[in-house]
């Protein structure tokens, strides 16, 4: 006589192997969720972190807030969605340049922040544009002092978001070199 494995044994057999194949699937799809919220979650908080940063270093450097300057024929102005601060210029030396300066605004452009640097001839500050987040979803800043060469104080409200997650940062800098 034969043996064999029985309808039943093979069955269960099936059954056992897909709920295992099944809890496996499961896993998986618990990874990729939870990889893709942390990976959200690090670039909302990097980007809100970098804009206010971006704020927080020009502004303990700037002499003061200007209302306007232009960036490449962009004119950029301070108010509720950019602000434009100008810095004393520097040689590489660190020495400060007579009656020279650099500006850097920071502003918003869809779900982009971006701090733009323009630098004098002659200082150690390069110009260009970096982009700091592309998670944005809203930013405002405001002032101390309505009329912009007194400002004193900038606080910036930054809120990133992405897909899974949303992050909301406020800061704030007082003008060192005025």
């Amino acid at each position: 006589m034969s043996r064999g494995f029985t309808l039943i044994e093979t069955v269960i057999t099936v059954v056992l192997f897909t709920v295992l194949a099944l809890a496996v699937a499961q896993l998986n799809v618990f990874y990729d969720r939870t990889i893709l919220f942390q990976k959200a979650s690090i670039e909302i908080i990097a980007g809100g972190n970098a804009i206010v940063d971006a704020v927080r270093v020009a502004g303990l450097q700037a002499r003061r807030v200007v209302a306007t300057h232009t960036f490449s024929s962009v004119e950029y102005s301070s108010g509720a969605t950019a602000v434009v601060f100008e810095l004393p210029a520097v040689d590489a030396e660190g020495a400060v340049l007579p009656d020279t300066y650099d500006y850097v605004v920071v502003d918003a452009s869809g779900a982009s922040a971006f701090r733009r640097t323009d630098a004098a001839p002659g200082s150690a500050r390069l110009s260009g544009e970096k982009r700091l987040t592309s998670v944005l979803g809203a930013i405002s800043f405001s002032y101390d002092d309505p009329d912009f060469p007194s400002v004193r104080s900038v606080t910036v409200d930054a809120t990133t978001s992405a897909a899974t997650a949303q992050l909301h940062l406020r800061g704030q800098v007082r003008l060192r070199n005025p």
